[in-house]
């Protein structure tokens, strides 16, 4: 009889634990059903939801040079918003608007130096001084140095130029003291010296060799990855990149070949992001006189194209015109409904 009981009580013992596995796994099982069910009914929503990301039209502003063909021209050709065009990863966007920038729009401007370049440069920032002195009210200076792969802010945005003129100061002429320049032009494009809310354009004007030590030192590679990353850190950051060639100290920068590399590089910077880069081509320049003035005319040559833009994250962008005596220098790389200056549209 206790036998019977023991057995009994046994048997209950295994039904119950095999029908407590089986209520576990039937759990787990309809978890997972569960599980499986939200993410049907999710992924659609998320590819939908992404699908009117990428295909939502945002009203998006970028700020165009407009240059005359023939340099010596002083004046330039009118051009109405008809005369735009506009692609947006090669297909034609829609024109809003196309207007001059106003003149009461703030301007900032980086004079972005190089701290390893020959002591000699020095002999050419009596003209720099006298450029900064000489700017248009709306335009606002900043001084910085490529030091360390990053971007050394010595004076900001101020009123005072002549504050501003008096901070700059003879490189260390370190060789590779920048690391790269490149480095530091990401630096600056991901910490600009102003709130980024700041409604103002932003200009910088590097001073340097451009040759990027850290990948091809010795000849060009169109291909550097560190030029390519600093294009798109200017791009995100609404940079409008311009540079004067200047050689630096070290070893590599010696001779016609030095010259091309950074020419190159400088090149790639500009037309990624709407600027322009001065060279004599055959190695520094005797002065920075033409190269500063050409420059101020650039400043006085803006202009505002309002278009249609659409996709999430850094899009492609060519905007050229059909007036034939003028080429625009713009950015290559938008986000759709940035707003650089408060213009209402």
């Amino acid at each position: 009889m206790v036998q019977a009981n023991v057995l009994s009580i046994h048997r209950e013992s295994q039904f119950l634990s095999q029908f407590q596995g089986f209520t576990r796994r039937h759990l787990h099982v309809t978890r997972i059903l569960v599980a499986m069910c939200l993410l049907a009914t999710t992924l659609p929503a998320l590819a939908k939801k992404k699908k009117q990301q990428d295909t939502a039209t945002l009203a998006t502003q970028v700020v165009v040079t407009v240059v005359p063909k023939k340099h010596e021209a002083d004046q330039i050709a009118e051009i109405a918003s008809k005369d735009i065009i506009v692609k947006q990863n090669y297909k034609s966007a829609t024109v809003l608007d196309w207007t001059r920038l106003p003149a009461q729009v703030p301007i900032q401007l980086v004079i972005f130096i190089d701290d390893s370049l020959q002591a000699r440069s020095s002999l050419e920032f009596a003209d720099l001084k006298t450029f900064i002195a000489q700017l248009p009210p709306n335009v606002q200076v900043a001084i910085g140095y490529m030091q360390d792969g990053r971007a050394l802010i010595v004076s900001g945005f101020t009123p005072d130029r002549a504050a501003t003129a008096r901070s700059i100061r003879l490189p260390t002429g370190i060789i590779a003291v920048d690391a790269s320049p490149y480095f530091c032009l990401s630096d600056l494009a991901k910490h600009w010296p102003a709130p980024s809310n700041s409604g103002a354009v932003r200009q910088v004007l590097m001073i340097t060799d451009g040759i990027d030590r850290y990948f091809s030192p010795r000849q060009y590679n169109p291909e550097d990855p560190y030029v390519a990353t600093a294009i798109t850190d200017s791009q995100k950051s609404h940079l409008i990149v311009s540079s004067i060639y200047f050689r630096d100290l070290g070893y590599v920068d010696r001779g016609m070949n030095a010259a091309f590399i950074g020419d190159s590089n400088l090149l790639e910077v500009a037309k990624g992001t709407g600027g322009t880069m001065y060279s004599s081509g055959l190695g520094d320049p005797v002065t920075f006189v033409p190269y500063l003035n050409d420059f101020t005319k650039r400043l006085a040559r803006q202009y505002v194209v309002t278009f249609l833009g659409h996709g999430s994250g850094l899009q492609s962008l060519e905007i050229n015109t059909k007036v034939p005596d003028v080429k625009l220098d713009a950015t290559r790389g938008f986000v759709a409904g940035q707003h650089i200056l408060p213009i209402p549209y």
